[in-house]
């Protein structure tokens, strides 16, 4: 398995050169419909974290991309505050959000987006692993 990790800092003109980074080492292992929802999650995680995440001064978060036989697995991994236990598992539909609320759509479309998603926070970390399909890496 090729795996690449990348440390993005907490600002938010941060993400977009960490998700071009991300995109360019992943897409090769994806399909195209498959590389733009991991480039929507990703984006919306790594978002969510810089603006909600209460990451202390000078911190950063770490990103691990695999290629795996299915597609490829992000694990994302910051030391902010965790989030609620069952935050992911009771997201809502992103056809059922007013759209035109200007908040509240992140967490839906990363469960949405993504074939499998994992959360777990300890040892005053958080880490979140999404997996998408796609061809042989």
């Amino acid at each position: 398995m090729d795996s690449r990790g990348f440390h993005v800092e907490c600002r938010l003109d941060a993400v977009d050169a960490a998700m071009a980074a991300v995109c360019a080492f992943a897409g090769d292992a994806l399909a195209p419909d498959d590389l733009i929802r991991l480039e929507i999650a990703l984006t919306e995680a790594l978002t969510n974290i810089v603006l909600h995440g209460g990451l202390p001064p000078g911190a950063g978060i770490g990103v691990t991309v695999r290629k795996v036989p299915s597609g490829v697995s992000v694990e994302i991994r910051d030391p902010g505050r965790p989030v609620p236990a069952d935050l992911f598992q009771a997201a809502r539909d992103p056809a059922d959000l007013d759209p035109l609320a200007e908040s509240g759509r992140g967490i839906p479309l990363i469960v949405a987006l993504s074939d499998a998603l994992h959360y777990e926070g300890r040892d005053g970390a958080n880490r979140l692993t999404l997996r998408f399909g796609g061809r042989d890496a």
